[in-house]
């Protein structure tokens, strides 16, 4: 009688775990899906999941704003916010959102103040990203919550493996004051330095700063493909400095928000309260080489130029250097990177792609002032050794917080 009395109260305790669990609501998850055969940018991009039927973002060049659709109360767009981050990772006060001089509290803001300790920089909320291919269809699916473990969160993960709830991108390109590499208002970005200065450089703020990465990159285009469901990202986000005869100085768009862009080839574009994050300057990555032709990655820190530690991808690059991408695929789970350059400015990517398979070449990315049509989202240079210097050249700094503190 005992063990039947159990046994029933298992099954009752089993059932109603089942009952909790089916009443439980499930985390949404927003995805997209973009067909490599398809050279329309407008069309290649499907939503799938929870975000089939939503109004995708973008510019509105006629109405000088930027249109949200339905993804401005989406929690990685409506979380992320514009902060004076200290240089022991942890934030000092948010800025005003429409006027980064300001402080969000009211009082001037130090956007712009070379003895502050720390940058500006944008907060970007945790996001757990499943990528898959299934035959020429390459799927990207963002969740708030880690929804199996295929979800991984590798531009929120730091050198010792912990997930972050939140991560920091560079407000501004870097300028190098007194040996440190900054992201404030109202300077010029450094140059001419090589990968190992401009590594030094970040790195002088803290041990929890670096340059971007590229899973860091990979995952502001996908946020930005995401919500505009588009691979054309001058089209919906603003041409950028393109064909610009100087460079810009930092803090442009210190007054337009968390997006903006124009259909001018001469002035900065922004996303997520990044400026200038494809134009300008070309931007050198950490996290991905082209060793003699093949790809090798690492998705989370720590970082070298050599490739020791590097996933090799077994994935190779062909075409014209210097030509249009005509096809990105998706490496493993971290990101999609350019194998074919064979397009034009208004197919597939619509940006450009430089590459040399006889060296060891750290990558670039989103072009420069000069790079036209080129330049984007999807513009990447594997073109030369690290020792390179270049005046096109800069870096952009990376904070990750610390785990106590995030």
């Amino acid at each position: 009688v005992f063990m039947a009395k159990e046994s029933t109260s298992q099954e009752i305790l089993s059932k109603t775990n089942q009952i909790i669990e089916a009443g439980r609501e499930k985390p949404k998850r927003y995805g997209m899906r973009i067909n490599r055969l398809d050279s329309n940018p407008a069309t290649r991009v499907k939503y799938v999941l929870d975000a089939v039927g939503m109004t995708p973002a973008g510019m509105n060049y006629s109405g000088g704003g930027f249109d949200y659709g339905d993804w401005g109360d989406i929690w990685f767009v409506k979380n992320n916010r514009p902060v004076m981050l200290r240089t022991d990772g942890t934030v000092d006060y948010e800025l005003n959102h429409d006027n980064h001089t300001l402080k969000l509290s009211g009082g001037a803001s130090d956007v712009a103040n070379v003895s502050y300790g720390g940058n500006a920089m944008s907060e970007i909320p945790l996001i757990w990203v499943k990528r898959y291919s299934i035959a020429n269809y390459d799927y990207v699916i963002f969740c708030e919550t880690q929804y199996d473990d295929t979800y991984k969160a590798y531009a929120h993960t730091d050198a010792d493996g912990n997930i972050l709830p939140v991560t920091y991108f560079p407000m501004y390109e870097g300028a190098v004051i007194n040996n440190r590499m900054r992201s404030l208002s109202g300077q010029t970005p450094t140059a001419s330095q090589t990968d190992a200065q401009e590594t030094t450089a970040a790195q002088q703020n803290g041990d929890r700063w670096d340059k971007l990465s590229f899973s860091e990159i990979t995952l502001m285009y996908e946020m930005c493909t995401m919500i505009s469901c588009n691979t054309n990202s001058q089209t919906k986000f603003g041409n950028g400095c393109s064909t610009a005869d100087n460079f810009l100085q930092t803090g442009t768009l210190n007054g337009k928000g968390q997006f903006f862009g124009s259909t001018s080839t001469t002035a900065a574009v922004k996303m997520f309260y990044c400026e200038n994050f494809f134009g300008n300057y070309w931007k050198r990555l950490r996290g991905l080489l082209l060793i003699n032709g093949v790809y090798y990655i690492k998705p989370v820190p720590p970082y070298n130029s050599e490739g020791t530690g590097y996933i090799n991808t077994g994935m190779t690059v062909s075409g014209t250097s210097g030509g249009y991408i005509s096809k990105m695929e998706l490496a493993s789970d971290i990101g999609r990177i350019p194998t074919v350059v064979s397009g034009s400015e208004t197919t597939y990517e619509c940006d450009g792609c430089w590459f040399n398979n006889a060296i060891v070449a750290v990558a670039l990315f989103g072009g420069y002032r000069t790079d036209g049509s080129r330049c984007g989202l999807s513009c990447w240079h594997v073109n030369i050794p690290a020792t390179s210097v270049r005046t096109s050249i800069v870096a952009s700094l990376s904070c990750k917080p610390p785990a106590q503190a995030a």
